[in-house]
């Protein structure tokens, strides 16, 4: 069996430059492992306002849309089907999900509700943001304005 340690076959200031090259590569992965951790930890969107639907194309009879503005990791908005009631939420996201709860248009009660999610965090400012059985949709209509607008006013009551 062959000896394959670095010590017959390296001379010395080869063995000290490997060193020092290991060293400089382990100490410049550090910056890249704490932004890493920094992006996992905080929120996968943007503050501002987004809509997401079951169908990709708004205003679909029989699906189910939601509209909800952004602020920090908190989230409050509502999820609503086309010329039918809606159900206002408040909640947090993360990079996991959002865990919201939402009040009940007929009985005023709240009810804990959570989505699944995933992000993909892409070189820049913005991340894709996926939430379990919706797709995002970049154009808000009246109704969409109108439904956050109440929505927001039925949470800043219940503060």
């Amino acid at each position: 069996m062959a000896n394959l340690s670095l010590r017959s076959r390296c001379p010395k200031f080869i063995k000290s430059a490997l060193v020092l090259l290991s060293a400089t590569l382990l100490s410049s992965l550090a910056p890249l492992t704490a932004v890493a951790d920094s992006v996992a930890s905080s929120t996968p969107l943007l503050d501002g306002i987004y809509l997401y639907g079951q169908q990709a194309v708004a205003a679909q009879p029989g699906s189910v849309y939601m509209v909800f503005e952004v602020t920090g990791n908190r989230a409050v908005g509502g999820f609503y089907m086309p010329s039918s009631s809606f159900d206002c939420f408040s909640g947090n996201i993360s990079a996991t999900g959002l865990d919201l709860m939402v009040v009940d248009s007929y009985e005023q009660t709240s009810h804990p509700y959570s989505l699944p999610a995933d992000s993909t965090f892409t070189a820049g400012p913005a991340a894709e943001f996926n939430i379990e059985g919706f797709t995002p949709i970049s154009t808000l209509s009246d109704v969409d304005q109108n439904v956050l607008k109440t929505c927001q006013t039925v949470q800043a009551d219940m503060i």
